[in-house]
Formats: structure tokens, sequence, C-alpha cells
């Protein structure tokens, strides 16, 4: 049986009630959703109650997940306070995800402490094109600065995942760890060997987000498939959305994303999540569900309610 698909709160959540919320997932016919990074202790509960009476499940929590007070990007963070900080609001995560019944918990683990040169790469295909010269001489030396300064963020990152996966035992929750959208972000895709190798043992795998690693692709950082081609087969969810050079987020059918790539990748107890940005609208997201089901590995079919 194929994981119906589901669609994240990132969509919809912030600003909503959670019967509004869940009206508009329910209207479209999901009946799974990811709670993301916008829930409060108390809404995050309200929404755990609103769902249950709907019978709509709360498959994944994007950590930190909930948020009492802002913690970043801390799980890398060189200061131990700080990294502390970001662990124990994790860990508040994976305690909300088995109260509620999440399987998953979708983690960032932080970032190599550089300054990002991302946009202005973005600037230089623009001006100058895809590959060009200026391009690459920008992309080294962006990759130079950060390999050079990655290190001591590496390690704090080491330590704080196997203390989530240690935590995660005997919970039924598994940890997550998400393919990032930035080049200056941990893990890159060599680092998984570290972070995986770390947790062996924990109930920790890999996160693919399609627009990530098509966004590290169209800068010229690594080829979007390898990630699922090297850690595929320790995959514990996936974020499904389209790409259109840097635009990520968009609905199915919106970019040039190749669905069919990530179909291969999917394994059946896969969480399948359209994770979509506010500017799509409802109908674009239909619409994208009929990009995806004949496809036949999206969980489509499996997660549309179908009225009597």
């Amino acid at each position: 049986m194929i994981e119906p698909i589901g669609l994240s709160t990132s969509w919809n959540g912030p600003g909503y009630n959670p019967v509004q919320l869940l009206d508009e997932h329910r209207n479209l016919g999901f009946r799974r959703l990811e709670a993301y990074q916008h829930f409060n202790p108390d809404s995050l509960r309200a929404l755990a109650e609103e769902a249950k009476r709907r019978e709509i499940e709360i498959s994944s929590l994007h950590a930190p997940c909930p948020v009492a007070s802002p913690v970043g990007d801390g799980l890398a963070s060189t200061n131990p306070d700080e990294r502390q900080r970001s662990v124990d609001a994790h860990k508040r995560t994976i305690d909300a995800a088995a109260e509620y019944g999440a399987r998953a918990i979708v983690v960032h683990l932080g970032n190599t402490g550089v300054i990002s040169r991302q946009r202005t790469l973005f600037d230089v295909i623009a001006r100058s094109g895809r590959l060009s010269r200026e391009h690459l001489e920008l992309r080294d030396a962006a990759w130079q600065e950060r390999e050079a300064h990655k290190g001591p963020h590496l390690e704090a990152a080491l330590l704080s995942i196997r203390d989530l996966g240690e935590h995660a035992i005997g919970t039924g929750v598994r940890v997550g760890v998400e393919c990032r959208d930035g080049y200056f972000e941990i893990p890159s895709i060599d680092e998984y060997a570290d972070v995986l190798g770390a947790c062996e043992g924990l109930p920790v795998g890999y996160w693919h987000d399609a627009g990530h690693g098509a966004k590290l692709d169209y800068l010229g950082f690594v080829e979007h498939e390898d990630y699922l081609r090297r850690w595929g087969g320790q995959i514990v969810g996936m974020h499904i959305h389209d790409t259109l050079d840097g635009r990520d987020h968009q609905a199915p059918g919106q970019g040039t994303t190749d669905f069919a790539m990530l179909g291969r990748y999917l394994m059946p107890d896969t969480l399948r999540t359209l994770e979509l940005h506010r500017s799509v609208t409802a109908a674009q997201i239909t619409q994208a569900l009929d990009v995806l089901e004949p496809l036949r590995v999206f969980g489509v079919a499996e997660g549309i309610l179908v009225s009597s």
C-alpha cells in the first residue's frame, strides 16, 4: 500500500485557525498533513484535536514544532548554550510527534557559519548565463569558503543529530534530515555519510526536498538525482514541489521538475508531502494532483477523499 500524499501547512497555516485550515485541506481531498514550524504548543494541540475529529492524520512535524520561542538554525551552532536550546526545541518536536501520532519529524541541521553568496550566484546566472565563467568562478570561491569554515559547525551538528536520534528511540518517530536549500548549509551531499554514520542504529534517515535539490543543481553544486541515488535507500520522506530556475515550492506543473525521476525513489512507506508556497492557489493544487496521479507512485489516489 502506497502512503497517501499529504499537504504541508506551509501553504495555509500562518494566521488560520484549525477549522479553516483543515477545511481547506479536506476540500482539496487531503486526509494527511505535515504541521510546519508556525505552531505554538497551544495552537498545535488545537490543530491535533480538530484533525482527530475530522479523521485527518498529522503524519509529520517540521521541526521545531511547536515553537515556544525562536531557535533559528542552532543545531550546528558552536555556542554550546545556543546549540542546546535548539536541541531541546527539537526534542520537544519529537515528543509532540509521539503524542499526536506523527511518524516523523523534518530537521534542518544548520549551517557552516559563512555569509551566503547564494543570491549573488542567482544574479550572476541571470546576467552572464548558467555555467558561464563568471558563474563557475563565483561558485568555486563560495564552495571553497564553505569548506574552509565548516569543521566546527559540522562537529556540532553531528552531536545534535546523535542526541535527537537517541531521544527518538522507542517513540515510533523517525528523524528525517532534510537536504538543504543553500550550499552553505549542513549537510552537503557528501556530509550525509557523516550524519547517517553518526546515527547508525538510531531512527534517523534522509528527507528529500525536491526544490532544494533542483536549486543546488541549477547553481552548479550537485546533480539533483545524486541525492537520491546515494541516500534514497534511507529515505524517510519527501517534500514534493516544482521549481523553475530559483523559484521552488511551486505546484507540480508550474516548473521543470522531473517527477518521474523523483517517483523512482519513493518507497511504499515514504512519507509524501506537498510543500507549497502561500501564493499557490487551490486550483493550482488540484491541477498538481492531476499531474502526479498518472505516475501512480505519489499516493494521490490514496490521498483523495471520495464523497459518497
